[in-house]
């Protein structure tokens, strides 16, 4: 099975670098634009997806219905796949939790990522990859009921959030958190892995269709 999973396109909160998190923000138009040019490029390439999961959040479900125009999948919502729970730190510039002492423990998950505390309503790393793991879980379970000849050209497709794209490669990888976090994750770059037998093989990473 040939797992894509990509962050959902460009808001006005990336292009001022302010964290969303489950802050439901919508896509602007370079995002939508961007989606569709992603998705177009994407099915000139051969590429046709038998099946689609979304994040709930409205920003991953408008690139998800975009990246759906030519394959026409089933497209399903899953919480799983939501993005990290940054709590009281959401809505704040990355300039302000990087120096608001206040955001100390959230300033270490992007950059100290060993040292993260979950505080002021954040979400846990263990809570975190604990529903990544899950959702893992089902997607092997999904191979498990294909034929050999199937599961070789299923494509299924994930749309999700910077830091669940970061954390699906740590989790199908076996990444430490250090990796985690140095990872650049940009809006409608693609990342493929490879499930065989139940283990994961990265293709390419962040790969931008144009």
């Amino acid at each position: 099975m040939n797992v894509y999973f990509m962050r959902h396109g460009e808001t006005d909160w990336n292009t001022i670098k302010r964290l969303q998190g489950r802050t439901d923000i919508p896509l602007n138009q370079n995002g939508i634009d961007l989606a569709m040019k992603t998705s177009k490029a994407v099915h000139e390439s051969g590429i046709v997806f038998n099946k689609i999961y979304t994040s709930p959040l409205i920003r991953a479900k408008k690139t998800a219905e975009l990246m759906n125009v030519y394959s026409k999948a089933p497209l399903v919502e899953d919480s799983r796949i939501i993005e990290f729970c940054f709590g009281d730190g959401e809505g704040h510039t990355f300039e302000e939790i990087k120096t608001n002492d206040r955001f100390i423990n959230l300033k270490n998950w992007f950059f100290a990522p060993e040292n993260y505390k979950a505080e002021l309503g954040a979400e846990s790393y263990e809570e975190f990859f604990g529903r990544i793991d899950d959702f893992l879980t089902n997607v092997r379970k999904l191979e498990a009921v294909l034929s050999p000849q199937e599961s070789e050209n299923y494509n299924l497709l994930i749309v999700c959030h910077g830091g669940v794209v970061r954390g699906l490669l740590k989790q199908m990888l076996g990444w430490s958190v250090n990796d985690f976090a140095k990872t650049k994750i940009p809006n409608c770059g693609l990342n493929l892995c490879k499930l065989t037998e139940g283990s994961f093989s990265l293709v390419y990473s962040a790969k931008i269709f144009s």
